[in-house]
Protein backbone atom coordinates (compact mmCIF):
# COMPACT_ATOMS: atom_id res chain seq x y z
CA UNK A 1 0.00 0.00 0.00
CA UNK A 2 1.20 3.19 -1.06
CA UNK A 3 -0.22 6.88 -0.01
CA UNK A 4 -0.11 9.69 -2.25
CA UNK A 5 -0.51 13.06 0.27
CA UNK A 6 -1.54 16.15 -2.75
CA UNK A 7 0.11 19.20 -1.22
CA UNK A 8 1.00 20.80 -4.10
CA UNK A 9 -1.78 23.65 -4.37
CA UNK A 10 -0.87 27.34 -4.04
CA UNK A 11 -3.80 28.32 -1.89
CA UNK A 12 -4.47 31.51 -3.37
CA UNK A 13 -8.14 32.02 -1.42
CA UNK A 14 -6.45 31.37 1.79
CA UNK A 15 -3.81 34.74 1.89
CA UNK A 16 -2.48 35.74 3.37
CA UNK A 17 -2.78 32.82 5.80
CA UNK A 18 -1.27 30.64 3.20
CA UNK A 19 0.60 33.66 1.21
CA UNK A 20 3.93 31.77 2.56
CA UNK A 21 2.71 28.56 4.22
CA UNK A 22 1.55 25.74 2.20
CA UNK A 23 -2.41 25.33 3.58
CA UNK A 24 -1.43 21.62 4.75
CA UNK A 25 1.08 23.08 6.49
CA UNK A 26 -1.13 25.92 8.48
CA UNK A 27 -1.63 25.29 12.01
CA UNK A 28 -4.71 23.66 12.97
CA UNK A 29 -4.61 23.64 17.31
CA UNK A 30 -1.23 24.08 17.42
CA UNK A 31 -0.46 21.48 14.60
CA UNK A 32 0.27 21.70 10.94
CA UNK A 33 -2.68 20.06 9.37
CA UNK A 34 -1.08 17.55 7.63
CA UNK A 35 0.37 15.96 10.50
CA UNK A 36 -3.27 14.87 12.00
CA UNK A 37 -3.48 13.11 8.33
CA UNK A 38 -0.08 11.03 8.47
CA UNK A 39 -0.84 10.32 12.39
CA UNK A 40 -3.90 8.53 11.29
CA UNK A 41 -2.57 6.48 8.82
CA UNK A 42 -1.33 2.96 9.77
CA UNK A 43 2.34 2.41 9.68
CA UNK A 44 3.08 0.16 7.10
CA UNK A 45 2.15 2.55 5.09
CA UNK A 46 4.59 3.91 2.59
CA UNK A 47 3.39 7.66 1.89
CA UNK A 48 4.76 9.95 -0.64
CA UNK A 49 3.78 13.86 -0.27
CA UNK A 50 3.91 15.87 -3.43
CA UNK A 51 4.20 19.68 -2.95
CA UNK A 52 5.96 22.08 -5.18
CA UNK A 53 9.47 23.60 -5.43
CA UNK A 54 8.46 27.04 -3.34
CA UNK A 55 7.35 24.72 -0.24
CA UNK A 56 9.69 21.85 -0.51
CA UNK A 57 11.81 22.83 1.80
CA UNK A 58 8.62 23.36 4.09
CA UNK A 59 7.56 19.79 3.90
CA UNK A 60 11.26 18.38 4.72
CA UNK A 61 11.39 20.57 8.00
CA UNK A 62 8.07 19.84 9.06
CA UNK A 63 9.30 15.97 8.29
CA UNK A 64 12.41 16.50 10.47
CA UNK A 65 10.91 17.77 13.65
CA UNK A 66 7.37 15.78 13.46
CA UNK A 67 8.41 12.40 12.01
CA UNK A 68 12.19 11.75 12.14
CA UNK A 69 11.14 8.20 13.25
CA UNK A 70 9.24 7.19 10.34
CA UNK A 71 12.46 6.72 8.43
CA UNK A 72 12.34 5.96 4.76
CA UNK A 73 8.13 5.49 4.86
CA UNK A 74 7.92 9.19 4.49
CA UNK A 75 9.22 10.86 1.31
CA UNK A 76 8.20 14.57 -0.38
CA UNK A 77 8.28 14.48 -4.18
CA UNK A 78 8.84 17.46 -5.85
CA UNK A 79 6.86 18.89 -8.63
CA UNK A 80 8.51 21.32 -10.96
CA UNK A 81 6.06 24.16 -10.17
CA UNK A 82 7.13 27.46 -8.45
CA UNK A 83 3.52 29.40 -8.96
CA UNK A 84 -0.16 29.05 -10.02
CA UNK A 85 0.32 29.19 -13.60
CA UNK A 86 2.62 26.42 -13.54
CA UNK A 87 1.14 24.24 -11.31
CA UNK A 88 0.61 20.18 -12.72
CA UNK A 89 -2.63 19.68 -11.66
CA UNK A 90 -3.95 17.20 -8.87
CA UNK A 91 -4.41 14.00 -11.13
CA UNK A 92 -1.05 14.75 -13.16
CA UNK A 93 0.78 15.31 -9.72
CA UNK A 94 -1.22 11.70 -8.92
CA UNK A 95 0.18 10.37 -12.60
CA UNK A 96 3.46 11.41 -11.87
CA UNK A 97 3.97 10.11 -8.26
CA UNK A 98 2.71 6.77 -9.54
CA UNK A 99 5.36 6.77 -12.46
CA UNK A 100 8.40 8.05 -10.43
CA UNK A 101 7.30 5.80 -7.21
CA UNK A 102 7.04 2.65 -9.06
CA UNK A 103 3.92 2.08 -7.76
CA UNK A 104 2.28 0.06 -10.83
CA UNK A 105 5.36 -1.57 -11.61
CA UNK A 106 5.39 -2.52 -7.57
CA UNK A 107 2.01 -4.15 -7.59
CA UNK A 108 1.02 -1.44 -4.84
CA UNK A 109 -2.32 -0.49 -4.38
CA UNK A 110 -2.79 3.69 -4.07
CA UNK A 111 -4.44 5.75 -1.13
CA UNK A 112 -5.15 9.21 -2.72
CA UNK A 113 -5.39 12.20 0.18
CA UNK A 114 -5.88 16.01 -0.49
CA UNK A 115 -3.66 16.92 2.21
CA UNK A 116 -5.78 20.34 3.20
CA UNK A 117 -8.61 18.11 4.65
CA UNK A 118 -9.38 16.20 8.05
CA UNK A 119 -10.81 13.09 7.68
CA UNK A 120 -12.33 11.77 11.43
CA UNK A 121 -12.94 8.32 10.19
CA UNK A 122 -10.39 5.17 10.56
CA UNK A 123 -8.11 5.13 7.85
CA UNK A 124 -8.12 1.09 8.98
CA UNK A 125 -12.10 1.44 8.44
CA UNK A 126 -11.97 2.60 5.40
CA UNK A 127 -9.32 0.53 4.26
CA UNK A 128 -10.93 -2.79 4.78
CA UNK A 129 -13.42 -1.57 2.92
CA UNK A 130 -11.39 -1.55 -0.61
CA UNK A 131 -11.40 -4.67 -3.42
CA UNK A 132 -10.64 -4.35 -6.61
CA UNK A 133 -12.88 -1.25 -7.69
CA UNK A 134 -11.72 2.43 -6.43
CA UNK A 135 -13.31 3.65 -3.17
CA UNK A 136 -13.87 6.88 -2.48
CA UNK A 137 -14.94 8.48 1.04
CA UNK A 138 -18.07 10.70 0.77
CA UNK A 139 -19.99 12.61 4.04
CA UNK A 140 -23.52 13.37 3.75
CA UNK A 141 -23.05 17.27 4.01
CA UNK A 142 -26.83 17.79 3.92
CA UNK A 143 -27.58 21.08 1.82
CA UNK A 144 -27.76 20.98 -1.76
CA UNK A 145 -26.25 24.83 -1.86
CA UNK A 146 -23.10 23.23 0.08
CA UNK A 147 -22.87 19.79 -2.32
CA UNK A 148 -22.30 22.26 -5.21
CA UNK A 149 -18.78 23.22 -4.30
CA UNK A 150 -17.74 19.57 -4.00
CA UNK A 151 -17.72 16.50 -6.24
CA UNK A 152 -21.70 14.95 -5.47
CA UNK A 153 -21.45 11.23 -5.35
CA UNK A 154 -25.04 10.13 -6.46
CA UNK A 155 -25.31 6.73 -5.32
CA UNK A 156 -27.01 3.26 -6.78
CA UNK A 157 -27.33 1.61 -3.70
CA UNK A 158 -25.52 1.61 -0.49
CA UNK A 159 -22.34 1.20 -1.78
CA UNK A 160 -22.13 1.64 -5.09
CA UNK A 161 -21.50 4.95 -7.15
CA UNK A 162 -24.03 5.65 -10.07
CA UNK A 163 -23.03 8.86 -11.15
CA UNK A 164 -20.55 11.35 -10.09
CA UNK A 165 -20.62 14.93 -10.19
CA UNK A 166 -18.05 17.76 -10.43
CA UNK A 167 -19.12 20.57 -8.50
CA UNK A 168 -22.90 20.56 -10.29
CA UNK A 169 -25.23 23.75 -10.64
CA UNK A 170 -27.72 21.22 -9.70
CA UNK A 171 -26.62 18.28 -7.43
CA UNK A 172 -29.01 15.01 -7.57
CA UNK A 173 -27.60 14.14 -3.89
CA UNK A 174 -25.95 15.77 -0.90
CA UNK A 175 -23.30 12.97 -0.59
CA UNK A 176 -20.22 14.44 -1.66
CA UNK A 177 -16.73 13.24 -1.96
CA UNK A 178 -14.07 14.04 0.95
CA UNK A 179 -10.40 13.90 -0.77
CA UNK A 180 -10.04 10.06 0.51
CA UNK A 181 -9.89 8.00 -2.19
CA UNK A 182 -8.24 3.73 -3.08
CA UNK A 183 -7.40 2.82 -6.33
CA UNK A 184 -6.43 -0.67 -6.46
CA UNK A 185 -3.00 -1.66 -8.39
CA UNK A 186 -5.70 -2.54 -11.64
CA UNK A 187 -6.80 0.70 -12.13
CA UNK A 188 -4.01 3.06 -11.87
CA UNK A 189 -2.77 2.75 -15.42
CA UNK A 190 -6.22 4.21 -15.96
CA UNK A 191 -5.29 6.94 -13.85
CA UNK A 192 -1.78 7.34 -16.01
CA UNK A 193 -4.08 7.79 -19.04
CA UNK A 194 -7.02 9.71 -18.23
CA UNK A 195 -4.30 12.48 -16.91
CA UNK A 196 -2.72 13.19 -19.54
CA UNK A 197 -5.39 15.03 -21.58
CA UNK A 198 -7.49 15.85 -17.92
CA UNK A 199 -4.55 16.98 -15.71
CA UNK A 200 -6.85 19.00 -13.02
CA UNK A 201 -10.32 16.79 -13.30
CA UNK A 202 -9.81 14.23 -9.98
CA UNK A 203 -13.16 13.70 -10.09
CA UNK A 204 -13.39 12.91 -13.74
CA UNK A 205 -11.08 9.45 -13.19
CA UNK A 206 -14.18 8.26 -11.82
CA UNK A 207 -16.64 8.50 -14.71
CA UNK A 208 -13.72 7.21 -16.60
CA UNK A 209 -13.33 3.97 -15.09
CA UNK A 210 -16.90 4.02 -15.35
CA UNK A 211 -16.74 4.30 -18.71
CA UNK A 212 -14.77 1.24 -18.47
CA UNK A 213 -17.10 -1.08 -16.56
CA UNK A 214 -15.00 -0.82 -13.66
CA UNK A 215 -17.39 -0.42 -10.43
CA UNK A 216 -16.79 2.75 -8.42
CA UNK A 217 -17.79 2.43 -4.66
CA UNK A 218 -17.98 4.90 -1.82
CA UNK A 219 -17.64 4.28 1.88
CA UNK A 220 -20.03 6.63 3.81
CA UNK A 221 -19.05 8.17 7.17
CA UNK A 222 -20.24 10.63 9.37
CA UNK A 223 -17.02 11.39 11.80
CA UNK A 224 -16.33 14.69 11.29
CA UNK A 225 -14.86 16.17 7.78
CA UNK A 226 -12.82 19.68 7.31
CA UNK A 227 -11.89 21.12 4.20
CA UNK A 228 -9.55 23.87 4.81
CA UNK A 229 -10.78 25.76 1.71
CA UNK A 230 -11.94 28.81 3.34
CA UNK A 231 -11.49 30.88 6.65
CA UNK A 232 -14.82 29.86 8.39
CA UNK A 233 -13.73 26.50 7.70
CA UNK A 234 -10.40 27.45 9.11
CA UNK A 235 -11.73 28.73 12.19
CA UNK A 236 -14.16 25.85 13.01
CA UNK A 237 -11.93 23.38 12.59
CA UNK A 238 -9.56 24.92 15.42
CA UNK A 239 -12.39 25.29 17.66
CA UNK A 240 -13.66 21.99 16.89
CA UNK A 241 -10.06 20.39 17.34
CA UNK A 242 -9.44 22.30 20.68
CA UNK A 243 -13.03 21.34 22.04
CA UNK A 244 -12.79 17.76 21.20
CA UNK A 245 -8.63 17.91 22.33
CA UNK A 246 -7.68 16.38 18.80
CA UNK A 247 -4.25 17.69 19.43
CA UNK A 248 -2.68 15.40 22.27
CA UNK A 249 -0.11 18.24 23.71
CA UNK A 250 -2.77 20.37 24.66
CA UNK A 251 -5.92 19.54 27.30
CA UNK A 252 -7.71 22.99 26.79
CA UNK A 253 -9.27 24.75 24.46
CA UNK A 254 -6.77 27.63 24.90
CA UNK A 255 -3.19 27.44 23.13
CA UNK A 256 -1.20 30.21 24.87
CA UNK A 257 2.69 29.97 23.89
CA UNK A 258 4.97 30.39 26.31
CA UNK A 259 7.06 33.22 24.75
CA UNK A 260 3.39 35.33 24.88
CA UNK A 261 3.56 38.59 27.36
CA UNK A 262 0.29 38.97 28.69
CA UNK A 263 0.62 41.97 30.71
CA UNK A 264 -1.56 43.03 33.48
CA UNK A 265 -3.19 40.04 33.33
CA UNK A 266 -6.04 40.70 35.43
CA UNK A 267 -7.21 43.36 32.46
CA UNK A 268 -6.94 40.50 29.83
CA UNK A 269 -9.68 38.85 29.31
CA UNK A 270 -9.63 35.16 27.33
CA UNK A 271 -12.42 33.42 29.37
CA UNK A 272 -16.04 33.50 28.29
CA UNK A 273 -19.18 32.93 30.11
CA UNK A 274 -20.43 30.08 27.72
CA UNK A 275 -16.40 28.44 28.55
CA UNK A 276 -17.36 25.63 26.12
CA UNK A 277 -18.39 27.64 23.38
CA UNK A 278 -14.78 29.73 23.47
CA UNK A 279 -11.43 29.18 22.16
CA UNK A 280 -8.50 31.03 21.27
CA UNK A 281 -4.83 30.56 20.37
CA UNK A 282 -2.54 32.66 21.12
CA UNK A 283 1.17 32.29 18.68
CA UNK A 284 5.04 33.17 19.67
CA UNK A 285 6.22 36.61 20.82
CA UNK A 286 2.88 38.17 21.43
CA UNK A 287 2.30 40.79 23.65
CA UNK A 288 -1.54 41.94 25.05
CA UNK A 289 -2.45 44.65 27.42
CA UNK A 290 -5.89 45.06 28.40
CA UNK A 291 -6.98 42.82 25.65
CA UNK A 292 -10.49 40.40 25.10
CA UNK A 293 -10.41 37.84 23.20
CA UNK A 294 -13.04 35.30 21.94
CA UNK A 295 -12.99 32.58 19.38
CA UNK A 296 -10.24 34.32 17.83
CA UNK A 297 -6.24 33.48 16.96
CA UNK A 298 -3.80 35.76 17.48
CA UNK A 299 -0.63 34.79 15.47
CA UNK A 300 3.33 35.42 16.36
CA UNK A 301 5.37 38.24 17.03
CA UNK A 302 1.95 40.72 17.30
CA UNK A 303 1.53 43.31 19.73
CA UNK A 304 -2.19 44.35 20.84
CA UNK A 305 -3.70 47.06 23.09
CA UNK A 306 -6.73 47.93 24.37
CA UNK A 307 -8.19 46.01 21.88
CA UNK A 308 -11.60 43.43 21.71
CA UNK A 309 -11.78 40.69 19.48
CA UNK A 310 -14.06 38.23 18.32
CA UNK A 311 -14.68 35.54 15.80
CA UNK A 312 -11.23 36.89 14.25
CA UNK A 313 -7.50 35.81 12.63
CA UNK A 314 -5.06 38.48 13.40
CA UNK A 315 -1.92 37.01 11.43
CA UNK A 316 1.59 37.49 12.39
CA UNK A 317 3.23 40.59 13.26
CA UNK A 318 0.60 43.31 13.26
CA UNK A 319 0.50 46.20 16.22
CA UNK A 320 -2.97 47.29 17.16
CA UNK A 321 -3.77 49.40 19.42
CA UNK A 322 -7.94 51.11 20.56
CA UNK A 323 -9.73 49.50 18.46
CA UNK A 324 -11.80 45.95 17.75
CA UNK A 325 -12.92 43.52 15.72
CA UNK A 326 -15.96 41.04 14.93
CA UNK A 327 -15.50 38.49 12.13
CA UNK A 328 -12.36 39.69 10.29
CA UNK A 329 -8.88 39.33 9.10
CA UNK A 330 -6.21 41.29 9.59
CA UNK A 331 -2.77 40.65 7.70
CA UNK A 332 0.31 42.75 8.91
CA UNK A 333 0.01 45.79 9.52
CA UNK A 334 0.08 48.87 12.24
CA UNK A 335 -3.45 50.01 13.45
CA UNK A 336 -4.31 52.22 15.78
CA UNK A 337 -6.86 55.19 17.14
Amino acid sequence: MHAIILAGGFATRLWPLTENTAKPLIEVAGKPLISYIVESLPEYIQITISTNQVFSDDFEQWKQKYFSDRGGKINIFIEDSSGETEKKGALAATALCIEQRNILKNGDDLLLLAGDNYFGFSFTDFLSRANNNPLLAAFDIEDKNEAKKFGVVVPKNETEVLEFEEKPENPSSTLVSTGAYFFPNNTLEHILTYSKDHADDLGGIFEFCMGKNISVEYFSFDEEWYDIGSFSAFMSANKYFLQNNLNKDYDTQKIISKTAQLDEISKNFIESDDEKNNFCIIGENVHLENVKITNSIIMDNCILKNVDVSNSLICSNCIIENRDFYKKIIREKTISI
